[in-house]
């Protein structure tokens, strides 16, 4: 049985999970794509669309987008899925390393961030150059939004361990998807918020946040190594234990506390907000397409 409680949690962490420092190196392109439909360089002919046809561009870009999270995360999701429950005894133990690993390696990064202004390490530094720049195709701009999710790990690591943890104690394979199909959806709604407001900016804020980018990338490097340093710890906490160590005790249990008041406060006022979102956010939609269908026809 799925839990809705858990669920919507997850939903929270990905709409949460989409601003993060690794994924703004991919945001220039993106944003210039909306405008100009073309990812290369900002004021090309495209650039005059009417703002109606831009909001539309937007959101199949970011529906496309939706799709590359969903992949990845699904992809997560059957694999945990498939654990059972004479599995999870060896696995879960194992957790608990590789969270240890995830975050020394994310506070690296985030050292390395901080120091250079933009991604560095096996396989980010030709993402950072913007060389998996995405077209107007929908698959191209799925494989964008894979890349976006599979980025973003590297900064989200924690909050996507949370949903991980959820899958391995899920009483049944719908129960384990549940949450990597929320994390996803929320990461898409929230890049869809971004879309939007991209195309309402105009071509100066991809230009804007072009210019900008070191500067973002080291503030987001900082960020980073706080979160990798916060992983890091709490994996600390669940593996010095079995050493009979317990001095980081205290930081399970405010973690865990503050999860729990967290996924109590989503349960409490999740469907609703829920509700009224998705049905913004379809009105929304529905007023955009008939704008960029007056537009064409102006």
């Amino acid at each position: 049985m799925i839990d809705s409680g858990d669920t919507a949690y997850a939903l929270l962490l990905g709409a949460v999970a989409a601003f993060n420092p690794c994924g703004f190196a991919l945001l220039p392109a993106y944003l210039t794509l909306i405008m100009t439909g073309s990812a290369g360089a900002v004021g090309t002919p495209d650039a005059g669309v009417p703002r109606a046809i831009a909001l539309r561009r937007a959101l199949g870009f970011a529906a496309a987008m939706t799709v590359g999270f969903l992949g990845v995360f699904l992809a997560f999701g059957l694999l945990f899925g498939a654990v059972s429950l004479g599995l999870q005894a060896s696995i879960l133990p194992v957790v608990s390393y590789v969270t240890v690993v995830l975050g020394a390696l994310v506070a690296v990064l985030g050292v390395r961030m901080a120091v250079h202004g933009e991604l560095s390490g096996p396989g980010l530094g030709a993402l950072a150059r913007g060389s998996h720049a995405p077209g107007r195709t929908f698959t191209s701009q799925t494989l964008y939004g894979a890349s976006f999710a599979l980025a973003s790990l590297s900064c989200t690591i924690g909050l996507f361990l949370v949903v991980v943890t959820g899958a391995l104690d899920a009483p049944g394979p719908a129960a384990a998807l549940a949450p990597f199909v929320a994390y996803g959806l929320g990461m898409g709604a929230s890049i869809v918020i971004v879309s939007l407001a991209g195309a309402l900016a105009g071509t100066g804020a991809a230009t804007a946040l072009r210019r900008r980018t070191p500067q973002l990338m080291r503030a987001g490097g900082v960020l980073m190594v706080l979160a990798g340093l916060y992983v890091l710890l709490f994996g600390l906490a669940e593996v010095l234990p079995r050493y009979g160590v317990y001095a980081l005790d205290p930081v399970v249990r405010v973690t865990t506390q503050w999860q729990f008041q967290v996924t109590q406060a989503v349960q409490s006022w999740g469907t609703p907000v829920l509700i009224v979102l998705v049905a913004l956010a379809l009105g929304g939609t529905a007023a955009v397409l008939l704008a960029a269908r007056r537009a064409e026809r102006g």
